[in-house]
């Protein structure tokens, strides 16, 4: 292996590990949204109030977002041949997150709201399936433990994408499927909310 396929390996392997954390890390500030609130009405000043909640959002927000490009970056066939992708949560879980992200765009989910806390839950949802394919496929232990000859473990390493071309091939069609629909399903809302607009300016 030449020097520049070795860091693309790793350049790949890093961003992918960095979006399953950066998931979790976004789970975990969107259910902590209560303590960010009551810290918020401690505030005295407004200046600092709104600099608490902006960096609070972009945080919130933004991991969301840079999680899904990191993910997406490498759910490919070339990519999961080489580096340990964790069949079928990260792909999946990375669908899941783009659903959340496309309810953010076009839906009110700031307000206490009942779509609030479905979108609440799809986000946990996708960030545990990282997680489960992190710690459970792509961490699984090494030959020197004992326990990677127990049939559990076994069976979670060869959910590698890098050991499992067969696998790794159904479920990246799974996935872009999924993510057409998903994507078609975006454009019609942007589509819709445009001409909403359109003719709003027509009326005015």
């Amino acid at each position: 292996m030449n020097t520049y396929k070795a860091l693309e390996i790793w350049t790949a392997q890093t961003l992918l590990d960095l979006g399953i954390l950066f998931s979790i890390i976004s789970a975990l500030l969107h259910l902590g949204r209560p303590y960010f609130e009551r810290i918020l009405s401690r505030m005295t000043l407004r200046v600092a109030a709104d600099m608490w909640w902006l960096i609070y959002v972009i945080l919130r927000d933004g991991l969301l977002f840079i999680s899904v490009l990191f993910i997406f970056l490498n759910v490919n066939l070339d990519l999961m041949e080489d580096i340990k992708v964790g069949l079928p949560f990260v792909p999946i879980g990375m669908v899941v997150l783009v659903v959340a992200l496309i309810i953010k765009v076009f839906r009110n989910t700031e307000d206490f709201n009942k779509l609030s806390r479905v979108n609440n839950y799809i986000i946990t949802f996708g960030a545990f399936l990282n997680f489960l394919g992190y710690l459970l496929v792509m961490e699984a232990p090494g030959d020197e433990y004992a326990a990677a000859q127990q049939p559990f473990w076994m069976l979670m390493k060869s959910m590698r994408s890098n050991l499992n071309p067969w696998l790794s091939t159904v479920v990246f069609y799974i996935t872009f499927g999924l993510l057409m629909i998903t994507f078609a399903v975006a454009l019609y809302y942007f589509t819709r909310q445009f001409k909403i607009k359109e003719k709003e300016n027509v009326q005015a």
